[in-house]
């Protein structure tokens, strides 16, 4: 057989009748057009696992197949047929075969047909080098890449929720740092401010009724609604600044909210806006009445005034898994993102004559009662939730 080899290489231009033999990697020639009769160098034969220079044709040997890029190859398709029938010339195609033992190698093969003087095909010969382990080492460093790539995004992922949660607890301190400021502010100021505005506003009050000072009672009536609106702001000062023990009762926070209800709706009424409350069923909770009724009053109070003339403010309770909500919705014009982050913050406000300390008060009560405010906030008006756990334990803190 290797004789008729070196016939064929000795009829054509291309090779002498030596190369075969001399080739490193895998030879596979085949002596006639029909690709019958294929006969492979040493290199080749293990490959395929037959003897050497033996005679072995792909078109009747059913032990393998040979696939490009995960599609099994027709006869017509397979290199050295390609170039023996149609004289096409194949340069780096990588092939796998699978072998039926579950043995699969892969090689990069080329191929070229073989000529005679008078340029007639008279053959094929295809070289190829297996790099079967060269591609699952190459594609066990890409699944490591990939891994590795997952891993990375992973903790990436980490460090950012890690970061946001750290900017957080930094916003939070910040606020509580700034409590606790106004707290000493005002535990050192407000008694020793509001002693001589008693006295004034009792003065103010004792002139006011004189007969020859009538002319003058709306200036009267004037300052002593400023005295009483400064007044209201050092109490918004002692209630954020509060340390007073909370006093926890349990109860059903929907009959607070029963009871509150008709104050609030006369003070939607004299703003030409409407109210409404909707008690869901919840359980009874442990809540300091007076507290809770200050952070209600203030949140439909903001709500009220964020609105225009006949805006809805709905105020419902509900469960939600463990917790009891508290939802003050509004029909306002929204708050914008940035905002939404301060909120809580003292001194922070929106309105042209708020003082920035209703808001604050509410966070602090709900801190104390170990509750939750959520808000969301769109076009369509904001809403205020309060999730209060269902049990905080009893007594005071």
């Amino acid at each position: 057989m290797l004789d008729l080899v070196k016939k064929v290489f000795k009829q054509s231009t291309m090779l002498s009748d030596k190369l075969p033999e001399l080739m490193p990697g895998g030879v596979s020639i085949a002596i006639d057009t029909t690709c019958q009769k294929i006969v492979h160098n040493p290199v080749a034969a293990r490959f395929f696992g037959i003897e050497d220079w033996g005679n072995f044709s792909p078109l009747n040997f059913p032990s393998f197949k040979v696939l490009h890029n995960g599609k099994v190859l027709l006869t017509d398709e397979l290199p050295i047929v390609r170039s023996a029938r149609y004289g096409d010339e194949v340069s780096g195609f990588e092939l796998e075969f699978a072998f039926q033992e579950g043995i699969s190698k892969i090689a990069i093969v080329s191929s070229c047909p073989l000529k005679n003087e008078l340029g007639v095909i008279i053959g094929a010969m295809t070289t190829f080098e297996e790099v079967t382990e060269l591609i699952h080492n190459t594609r066990n460093l890409s699944a490591h890449g990939l891994s590795l790539g997952l891993l990375i995004d992973d903790r990436t992922k980490e460090l950012r929720e890690e970061f946001d949660k750290r900017e957080k607890i930094e916003l939070e301190v910040t606020k509580l740092e700034r409590l606790n400021l106004i707290g000493q502010l005002a535990a050192g100021l407000g008694h020793e401010v509001r002693n001589p505005m008693t006295t004034i506003r009792g003065f103010l009050q004792i002139l006011h009724t004189k007969s020859d000072l009538l002319p003058y009672k709306s200036y009267f009536d004037l300052m002593i609604e400023e005295l009483d609106r400064a007044n209201s702001i050092i109490t918004d000062f002692l209630s954020i600044a509060k340390n007073k023990s909370t006093e926890f009762k349990r109860q059903c926070l929907n009959t607070l909210l029963t009871n509150l209800f008709p104050l609030i709706l006369a003070y939607a009424y004299s703003q030409d806006k409407k109210c409404n409350f909707e008690p869901g069923e919840i359980t009874e909770l442990d809540i300091d009445s007076s507290e809770i009724t200050q952070l209600v009053l203030n949140l439909a109070r903001n709500g009220l005034e964020a609105m225009h003339n006949n805006g809805y403010l709905t105020i419902r309770t509900f469960m939600d898994d463990q917790f009891i909500v508290l939802s003050v919705k509004d029909e306002g014009t929204g708050i914008k993102p940035e905002d939404v982050l301060k909120l809580g913050t003292p001194f922070f406000t929106t309105k042209e004559n708020g003082t920035g300390l209703g808001i604050p008060m509410c966070y602090n009560i709900a801190r104390r009662h170990f509750a939750k405010i959520e808000v969301k906030s769109g076009s369509e008006g904001t809403t205020f939730l309060i999730r209060f756990p269902q049990h905080i334990g009893n007594g005071a803190i």
